[in-house]
């Protein structure tokens, strides 16, 4: 009998008929998933956003932190040059000179006060005062006081407030690069010379470079650390995604399985049904019109037709029960089961079988016993449906081993035998509801089987058995609960 399995077509026409269609499929992503390279075009230009805005900023915060940094520095020189001109004219005054500037070149005052503030000062590298032609009056290296700075003749080197000059004067910073503050030193407003102090320009480059170099590692972090959240987000928003999209595939895939074997199922149940029904009105056809004609039987041939009603009703009534197994889901989540006790009371309950058909049952317990969490009826059924397979398969004589054994919290249970075997392409359809190779079987055993597994939390598999036969391993997860001992 042909079972016509529901395709990719079949399911794309429910799914529209439902109106369900994936949220995840479109122009942004594809049955697998979104589309990599719209993907990552764009982490990437949201990457370089992040980075140019980034970098923007951090551009304008280095530069405004190295601006700041450099006037608070100026702005210290220019201060402290203001004070010391105004304490160059205080003490004038108090001596009342104010006009005679040559004094404070052996003014123990003004060499204390150069000594006590210059050392407090880092970066400064002199101090010094100067009349309006540039002759070195006072210095804090006193071999250049009374030498003469390099301008020319008669020229005047007044100035009217602070001012500021870059210079590397070699009479007043000994060649070194400074940043020359000058400040006018007054008597009664009227101007007598220059109070002079230098920075070194060099140090103060160098304080300039930490500032940046700071604030260039603290953004660099900052925008590295938004790069990296945000290429970290986009990866699992990918990941996400794609998961998503192969849970809904997966989903359409368990749907269109479900809808194949629901089809398999529907036909199967006519099918079972119809013969054995097909049989049973025959014979009532049969039993009326002899009724009606009169016809003589004898009792050999009336009870022959009876019987074979009788088996029949009685297969309707197998058919129906194993139906009912098959979709009643309920399941007691406490059942422990002991799996030694029930593979020997399986092989116990089938001993006379096995004998009338000289077939040798070896049986290999678990060497600790072990429990499941499956009730003791159905995993007798289970072992009793495997056990009747394997001795229809070999027929007459042969062998059938049962083993168990445990590890890592599970337990396998095989059923072998070295009958004629199954093909390697009918392995797993021997699981699908009614499919069945013998004429007499209803091909719903296994399929309650790996029902009954499956609801369990475990697997069954049909596999080649070293070449001679055909061997079924069930893997199941192990319990922890005492189970009673029963008698067999």
């Amino acid at each position: 009998m042909d079972h016509k399995r529901l395709g990719a077509g079949a399911v794309a026409a429910d799914t529209r008929r439902r109106g369900r269609w994936p949220i995840t499929r479109g122009w942004f992503v594809g049955a697998q998933g979104p589309s990599l390279p719209i993907i990552w075009i764009c982490v990437l230009s949201a990457l370089a956003v992040v980075a140019g805005v980034g970098s923007a900023i951090a551009y304008f915060d280095v530069g405004r932190a190295v601006a700041d940094r450099r006037s608070d520095e100026l702005r210290r020189l220019e201060l402290n040059a203001e004070r010391s001109a105004g304490q160059i004219e205080s003490q004038l005054l108090e001596e009342s000179r104010p006009t005679d500037l040559a004094t404070v070149r052996n003014a123990v005052w003004l060499r204390r006060y150069w000594t006590r503030t210059l050392s407090r000062q880092p970066g400064r590298i002199y101090a010094a005062v100067t009349d309006r032609k540039g002759l070195i009056i006072a210095h804090t290296d006193r071999k250049r006081e009374g030498l003469r700075l390099a301008v020319a003749d008669g020229e005047d080197l007044l100035v009217d407030g602070p001012e500021l000059v870059e210079t590397t004067e070699l009479n007043l910073t000994g060649g070194r690069r400074a940043l020359d503050m000058r400040i006018p030193i007054l008597a009664n407003g009227v101007p007598l010379g220059i109070y002079r102090t230098g920075l070194d320009a060099d140090w103060l480059d160098r304080r300039l470079d930490d500032v940046r170099r700071s604030r260039t590692t603290f953004w660099a972090l900052i925008v590295g650390g938004m790069c990296g959240l945000l290429l970290l987000s986009s990866v699992a928003v990918v990941h996400v995604t794609r998961h998503t999209a192969h849970l809904e595939h997966a989903l359409e895939a368990a749907h269109a399985r479900r809808v194949s074997e629901m089809h398999e199922l529907v036909v199967g149940i006519a099918h079972e049904v119809r013969n054995p029904l097909n049989a049973i009105r025959l014979n009532t056809h049969s039993l009326g019109q002899i009724l009606r004609e009169g016809i003589s039987l004898s009792p050999d041939e009336i009870s022959a037709m009876l019987d074979e009603m009788t088996d029949d009703i009685e297969r309707l009534e197998t058919l129906m029960r194993q139906m009912l197994g098959f979709t009643r889901t309920e399941r007691d989540p406490s059942a422990a089961t002991n799996v030694n006790d029930e593979m020997q009371r399986a092989v116990a309950l089938l001993r006379p079988q096995f004998e009338r058909q000289r077939i040798e049952v070896r049986v290999q317990l678990a060497e600790e016993p072990c429990t499941t969490p499956v009730d003791a009826a159905r995993m007798r059924q289970i072992l009793l449906n495997l056990l009747h397979n394997a001795a229809d398969a070999l027929g007459q004589g042969g062998h059938i081993d049962v083993l168990a054994r445990s590890s890592r919290g599970q337990v396998e249970i095989v059923v072998a035998d070295d009958g004629p075997g199954i093909p390697a392409e009918d392995r797993e359809r021997v699981f699908v509801p009614f499919y069945s190779t013998k004429a007499s079987g209803t091909g719903l055993g296994l399929a309650l089987a790996r029902k009954f597994v499956e609801e369990a939390g475990g697997t069954i598999e049909c596999q080649d058995n070293a070449g001679r036969g055909c061997r079924f391993s069930i893997v199941l997860p192990t319990s922890h609960e005492p189970v009673l001992e029963a008698a067999v």
